[in-house]
């Protein structure tokens, strides 16, 4: 057993192993096998196959540096999709809606009519004056 384990780590030292890029091509492939079995379409099938293949072929790469480009090149054009989609971005969101939503049962919220700066005052007073904490506007406001 440990000469196996040896023979591998012997095997991979050296190689580029799993990138963002490699894991984008392999999820390509991966959605490209789905359409083949719902299309049964063998140009479908023929993509997913070579998609698997380059991305494999660049887990074994030993050429570090031309796969470390690449990876870049890939990186610095999905940034923008990448930073849109972050999974902590949208747990960030989520958590904003669920406090928004709480805050909506006991405050009115609502924007100043001069700067649009969202306002919020605790609801059942009636008809109060605010003033504008930012451009200090006073206006007539029923919560």
């Amino acid at each position: 057993m440990n000469n196996f384990r040896y023979r591998m780590a012997q095997f991979f030292a050296g190689r580029t192993g799993v990138d963002s890029l490699g894991r984008f091509i392999t999820f390509l492939s991966l959605i490209f096998m789905i359409l083949t079995m719902i299309t049964h379409s063998n140009i479908v099938y023929l993509i997913a196959v070579a998609c698997l293949a380059y991305s494999i072929w660049r887990m074994f790469s030993k050429n570090y540096q031309k796969r470390y480009s690449e990876n870049q090149w890939f990186l610095t054009k999905t940034a923008k999709i990448r930073y849109k989609f972050n999974p902590r971005d949208i747990r960030n969101k989520i958590e904003r809606a669920k406090y928004n939503a709480s805050q909506r049962k006991m405050y009115a919220i609502f924007k100043c009519p001069n700067c649009k700066q969202k306002l919020r005052a605790p609801r059942g007073r009636g008809k109060i004056q605010v003033t504008c904490s930012k451009c200090r506007t006073q206006f007539i406001k029923k919560v």
